[in-house]
């Protein structure tokens, strides 16, 4: 059998036509567009919310935990941050709600730190804070 033979009884194989280069550049321009528009919009909807951060804690005795973290928020609001102690597997064993006033330092920042005391119910093997939020 020849090649033409082929061609005749199964059909020639249609070649493909390759995209134009400057599709590649626009879907590219498209793809960054788009991921600048979620950076922002996941900035813009949450700069004014309290945040807080872990520093350290000490476990004080088998049933009490001491906990340090900062809370970054505007100066003039009022936050409330869950401070949380875990055991080994990761269960919650202790929980202590804080409230943090207005507060400003030197620079103005709502910035400050906080240490926290609290009772556990078991033996705990982390301290960490769970999440603040703004009260009105």
């Amino acid at each position: 059998m020849t090649a033409p033979d082929l061609s005749a009884r199964y059909g020639t194989v249609r070649q493909r036509r390759t995209l134009p280069q400057w599709f590649w550049y626009a879907l590219a321009l498209v793809a960054v567009l788009v991921g600048g528009a979620f950076v922002f919009w996941v900035q813009a909807d949450s700069s004014g919310e309290p945040a807080g951060r872990d520093v350290g804690f000490t476990l004080t005795s088998a049933d009490e935990v001491s906990v340090t973290f900062e809370v970054s928020k505007r100066a003039e609001d009022t936050a409330v941050c869950a401070v949380k102690a875990l055991n080994t597997a990761g269960a919650p064993v202790g929980w202590k709600e804080v409230a943090i006033g207005p507060y400003a330092d030197e620079n103005g920042n709502g910035i400050s730190v906080q240490t926290v005391q609290f009772r556990v119910l078991g033996e705990a093997t982390t301290a960490t804070v769970d999440s603040c939020w703004k009260v009105d």
